[in-house]
């Protein structure tokens, strides 16, 4: 009943560098002798393993697995690329499923494992190696008795999110991931090493904030940590709801979201509509995180519960959060070697008639194509916006704060290649119906960058005006060759934004 649940790997961490080939220069490719012992073809037994990803779906291919030891390795390495026709993609938790990556390959991945590590410093801020995942960070952060924005699901690499922007559950107190970040070290395209922070390199510092996967790779960074909200102890509870009770479920969660000052901040929701194929009808699952104390919180759930058929609740460590929300499958999202084909928008509530319209579809989808009945899901998630839009509107280059209240995936996994077509033109479809300002409720298309397609209007993930042109620019001075153009790639020129 919950193979779906792979689906939930919603923050899913985009490549943190991917480039297009725009010269050719070293045809030899000979490895610097200093490094070449870190280097492995499709011989080694570790190959196919080391290469997984977590979709199959438009993904890279490579031919070599490179395995950087330090900064000054990933520099050599990319000193020695830029002088090739050699593509590249960095690697951290390897969730990036973004159809853009298609572009790449027969390439090389840097894989970052080398740099798995967290270290939580005297002054509350952490150090995280690039080739760290959510739960590494979260356990520890956590047994610091401190926490901070993580994705909800655990395997995904924390910096490849953060490029994005990086949503989480606590988002309404914290803001995003990207939020938090204080400094990042990089190594460029022709293998300079830089820093980005407020003060050194402030205009990188904007970018990669956002739009991170242009510029680089990053092999460490510095975030902000906090002081654990109710003593890092969390309420969640789980539903399941039959189709008949939607309507309620989505009234509830919209009446949540219209209360003055918005969804409570340390209130976090996640809608997932799936389908039972034993059953034959749709599986509605929802989790509630809240972050404060129990009775605080059964006000909120006790509004979902009358209408459940199945119901749970605990109070949990945040550090155990992920292993036994939405019924303790989230885990699932760690699955690799699957194809999903993903869509998605936000919007500012859930339009009743619209979104039951989706689900019946959605069932109607599944009974038709039984090979994507049991892996595919539409997904919601609903969290708090105050952290969020504490900051400035030109705080980083994520453009979506005002416009960030219900993140919405339409993932279409399949297990034969025959329900791919369907699957796309299902999702693409209701994408553009939600996306519509009169469901939306936002007067633009927004699209979570790192939930994104590549059928996208760039505008729809960077934003337009000033924020083009400033992307543009940085996407000049720092990969001024378009060596990192494999990931939703930000134009060198202003006339193609459009």
């Amino acid at each position: 009943m919950f193979r779906h649940f792979s689906t939930l790997a919603l923050l899913a961490g985009p490549a943190l560098s991917a480039p297009t080939l725009r010269n050719r220069y070293n045809t030899e490719r000979s490895w610097p002798q200093s490094i070449a012992a870190q280097v492995h073809d499709q011989t080694w037994p570790d190959f196919a393993n080391v290469t997984a990803r977590w979709s199959t779906y438009s993904a890279p291919t490579f031919t070599e697995v490179f395995l950087p030891e330090s900064a000054e390795d990933l520099s050599t390495a990319l000193a020695y690329l830029s002088t090739t026709d050699r593509q590249w993609l960095a690697q951290s938790g390897g969730h990036g499923y973004s159809p853009t990556l298609g572009s790449i390959q027969d390439a090389v991945q840097i894989n970052m494992r080398n740099f798995r590590y967290v270290n939580v410093n005297e002054d509350g801020t952490a150090t995280v190696g690039t080739g760290t995942r959510f739960n590494e960070m979260v356990w520890a952060v956590g047994d610091a008795g401190r926490e901070i924005t993580v994705g909800n699901c655990p395997c995904v690499g924390a910096l490849g999110a953060t490029l994005g922007g990086g949503l989480g559950r606590l988002s309404g107190l914290h803001g995003l991931t990207s939020d938090s970040l204080l400094s990042a070290n990089l190594v460029l395209w022709n293998g300079t090493q830089v820093t980005a922070s407020a003060d050194t390199n402030p205009d990188l510092f904007w970018g990669i904030r956002g739009a991170g996967q242009n510029f680089g790779i990053i092999y460490e960074a510095t975030y902000q940590t906090y002081e654990q909200t109710n003593n890092g102890m969390q309420y969640t509870s789980d539903y399941m709801f039959d189709r008949a009770n939607l309507s309620s479920i989505i009234d509830i969660t919209n009446s949540l979201l219209a209360v003055p000052g918005g969804l409570d901040a340390r209130l976090a929701i996640m809608l997932t509509v799936a389908y039972d194929v034993e059953a034959e009808r749709p599986l509605i699952i929802l989790n509630l995180v809240y972050a404060g104390p129990e009775e605080e919180a059964q006000k909120y759930s006790g509004l979902y519960r009358p209408y459940s058929n199945v119901f749970a609740e605990q109070v949990v460590p945040w550090t155990n959060l992920s292993s036994v929300a939405l019924f303790g499958t989230a885990d699932g999202g760690c699955d690799t070697n699957g194809p999903v084909n993903q869509y998605a928008v936000m919007t500012r509530n859930l339009d009743q008639d619209v979104f039951i319209e989706m689900v019946d579809s959605f069932s109607e989808f599944a009974q038709n194509n039984p090979q994507a009945s049991s892996t595919s899901a539409i997904l919601v998630e609903t969290f708090g916006q105050q952290g969020i839009e504490a900051r400035p509107d030109d705080f980083s280059a994520f453009p979506h704060r005002g416009a960030f209240h219900n993140a919405i995936a339409l993932s279409m996994g399949y297990t034969d290649e025959v329900a791919n077509v369907p699957g796309d033109e299902w999702a693409r479809e209701w994408r553009a119906r939600l996306a519509k300002p009169e469901v939306s409720g936002y007067k633009d298309f927004h699209v979570y960058q790192n939930y994104a397609n590549d059928d996208e209007p760039l505008s729809a993930m960077y934003g337009a005006g000033w924020r083009q042109k400033r992307l543009t620019a940085l996407k000049n001075a720092y990969d001024p060759q378009g060596r990192f153009n494999g990931y939703h790639a930000i134009p060198s020129v202003l006339k193609s934004w459009s």
